[in-house]
């Protein structure tokens, strides 16, 4: 999902996480990330800004998969100052 100029992959040379992102179209993909906040971050921009029907796991040392923590959508409408007086 990430790449350079060169076209390789980015990497650190510090262990990284591997996650499995499944995208609303049932297509997934496994990738290191720093964090579950990168991974996610990645995944939504991927999916052109939408975070609804994406799937972030995250393995953990004996393989097993385990779901991050996505935030909430947050809505941006605008909202009318309602004051009482």
């Amino acid at each position: 999902m990430r790449t350079v100029a060169g076209g390789g992959s980015t990497r650190n040379s510090r262990c990284m996480d591997r996650y499995k992102i499944t995208m609303p179209d049932g297509s997934s993909t496994e990738e290191p990330f720093d964090s579950d906040k990168e991974a996610i971050a990645c995944a939504v921009d991927a999916n052109r800004g939408v975070s609804k029907h994406l799937v972030v796991e995250k393995y953990t040392a004996d393989g097993r998969l385990i779901p991050t923590a996505q935030a909430p959508a947050k809505h941006k409408g605008h909202h009318k100052n309602r004051s009482n007086s």
